[in-house]
């Protein structure tokens, strides 16, 4: 017995030798296996249809940048029977990542865990393994150039809808169709990419069934009669907008109950995407009246143009220093358009095929005028207490409607104590859309033609008639360069004052205990432009000095530009020739022996040439 257990236990010391080794050999031969395939591609790999196994890292990325370039230069075909089309990868919105097609081949970390990570290695060995390369896709851009492109190879069916046909309202029977299999189009092509195979993406189609029979369009064709027979009355206080059934009719649109586009989400590389299904079955849907959106802002919006208006405060006319009589103040209104659709179609939905008229009354936002009549006389404004002037003589046309234009915006601006008075806020975008015409303006050192040229003449005379009112300055900025007409009729260089919507702004602020009054006048005969502030002085004494300039510098030889909308031949001086300068000026304020504001102005300008327009016109 003893004998047995000896030989026994022998065996087991064998056993365990011999595991110790095979288990010492095969750990061996694994960190052999993984010290040989580092920075390489493992055994059994395939990139596309080519066999990659050991390959270096360098030459995975030299073939992975070749593979996908040249693919890119070409051009994937779809086909439809005896019909095509050509797509670039650009078109399609697809972009390849070649880095991270590299880290997908290299990486033999692809299972989490220690243990996952070397039993792929070991299985690389046995099972063949095929990357994909990487890549996104712009879905947007995707289903855009889809739905373009496949528009002439496919008949969507069609839902039985409501028609008017020479004053008939009638219902259009639908119709089945015939659409590509989108789904099978982008699983084809996911094949395709990444293999980056030439052969043609060939489409296949599917059914595309009605939703909506004559029979689910029968309640709509009665509420679309009742609709066509009505007279509908849209009303605002006294004003009356009749709208002729036909009218309302073409206003209507017409949809299933349950208007739900099936979409499918399919991923084609990395991005999952949505496209759309076709309708597998037909269906019993009811046709619902509503209406078009883009068709009711357009008729509301029309309507609106009629009703809004723009509110704005009294304005008061002045003998020159008195109060004589105002102008009454007008509220501001604004249609209403969501609310007004929602009662439109309220009124739609409700109709009876009885003809008789139905008045809608228009929802109008009332914004009532700041200052109501009776509180004029409450709001001191009762003398001058300051004025600013400037002159614009040889300006163009352009430049001097431009002047008129917004002078007239800030006529009439009344400043609450305490508030600020801007510029750019009051006039608001200087553009074509606001009226302005194309004046010449200095643009990135040149004179050109852009929208609102002259409005700083207006900007420059606020600031002038501010200085002079004693009122404190918040925002100042003056022109890059010497601009000649703010110094004729003996104005000096730096009292003016750029505008330049919306970055940069000329505030005032108003601080005395009453409101004020913004006036203006332009005299196109002397060109001259003036601006007056009303309010109730306070007994605030101003001294402005003269700006002192220095630092002197030669003007650049004159600009000639040619002109089309003047004659050929004809020559016209636009900027006359300045020197650059340094402009400085001060200004005190005293109220009583007080001084409640010390300004210093400074304006540094840049040499500026003469500019001439040349005529090319005919």
């Amino acid at each position: 017995m003893g004998h047995l257990r000896l030989k026994t236990k022998r065996l087991s010391k064998r056993i365990f030798r011999t595991s110790c080794i095979v288990l010492s050999i095969l750990a061996l031969s694994l960190l052999l296996y993984s010290a040989i395939f580092i920075r390489r591609v493992l055994p059994n790999t395939y990139f596309g249809n080519l066999s990659i196994g050991g390959w270096q890292a360098g030459n995975v990325a030299t073939l992975v940048s070749n593979s996908i370039d040249s693919f890119g230069q070409g051009k994937i075909t779809f086909v439809a029977g005896s019909r095509s089309f050509d797509a670039t990868l650009t078109d399609l919105g697809i972009s390849y990542d070649k880095k991270a097609t590299e880290r997908k081949i290299l990486d033999v970390n692809l299972e989490s865990g220690f243990l996952e990570s070397q039993l792929y290695k070991v299985g690389a060995i046995f099972i063949k393994r095929t990357v994909e390369p990487v890549f996104t896709v712009d879905e947007e851009k995707f289903n855009d150039f889809l739905e373009s492109s496949l528009g002439a190879l496919e008949v969507p069916a069609q839902n039985s809808t409501i028609i008017e046909t020479k004053g008939v309202v009638q219902i259009f029977s639908g119709r089945n169709g015939v659409v590509v299999n989108r789904k099978a189009l982008v699983q084809e092509l996911n094949r395709r990419l990444n293999l980056f195979s030439n052969k043609p993406v060939r489409l296949a189609y599917l059914a595309d069934f009605s939703q909506v029979s004559e029979e689910g369009a029968g309640d709509a064709l009665t509420r679309a009669k009742a609709v066509f027979a009505s007279n509908l009355v849209l009303s605002y206080q006294s004003d009356l907008w009749p709208v002729s059934g036909k009218q309302l009719f073409n206003l209507l649109s017409f949809t299933p109950e349950n208007n739900v586009v099936d979409f499918d989400s399919l991923k084609l590389g990395e991005t999952i995407i949505k496209v759309k299904a076709a309708s597998g079955e037909a269906g019993n849907q009811q046709l619902t009246i509503g209406l078009d959106d883009s068709k009711v802002n357009e008729f509301i919006g029309d309507i609106a143009k009629q009703v809004d208006q723009k509110g704005n405060d009294a304005t008061l006319n002045f003998d020159g220093t008195k109060v004589t009589n105002f102008v009454s103040a007008q509220d501001g209104l604004a249609l209403n358009g969501d609310l007004a659709k929602k009662l439109l179609l309220e009124k739609i939905l409700n109709l009876k095929d009885s003809g008789e008229a139905v008045t809608i009354e228009l929802p109008v936002a009332v914004k009532r005028a700041k200052i109501a009549n009776p509180q004029i006389n409450k709001l001191g404004v009762v003398e001058l207490i300051g004025s600013g002037v400037s002159y614009f003589a040889g300006s163009i046309p352009n430049r001097i409607f431009n002047i008129g234009l917004g002078a007239s915006m800030i006529s009439g601006t009344f400043v609450k104590p305490g508030d600020i008075f801007s510029f750019v806020s009051i006039v608001g975008p200087v553009s074509a859309e606001q009226g302005f015409k194309q004046g010449y303006i200095i643009n990135k050192g040149r004179t050109v033609l852009d929208d609102g040229g002259g409005i700083c003449q207006v900007s420059t005379t606020v600031f002038r008639a501010a200085l002079n009112s004693g009122l404190p300055i918040v925002k100042r900025t003056a022109h890059a360069y010497r601009v000649s007409y703010y110094e004729q009729h003996g104005f000096k260089a730096g009292l003016d004052a750029t505008v330049f919507s919306p970055s940069v702004d000329f505030q005032f602020k108003n601080d005395t205990n009453g409101y004020i009054l913004v006036q203006t006048r332009v005299d196109k005969v002397s060109s001259k432009i003036q601006v007056d502030i009303y309010g109730t002085t306070d007994g605030r004494r101003v001294e402005i000095s003269e700006p002192v300039v220095s630092n002197i510098k030669p003007a650049p030889a004159p600009l000639y530009q040619d002109d089309p909308t003047l004659p050929k031949g004809v020559t016209k001086q636009v900027d006359f020739a300045a020197s650059g300068a340094t402009a400085v000026f001060t200004r005190k304020v005293y109220k009583g022996e007080d001084l409640i504001i010390d300004d210093r102005f400074r304006s540094n300008f840049r040499p500026w040439q003469a500019v001439y327009l040349v005529g090319t016109g005919g």
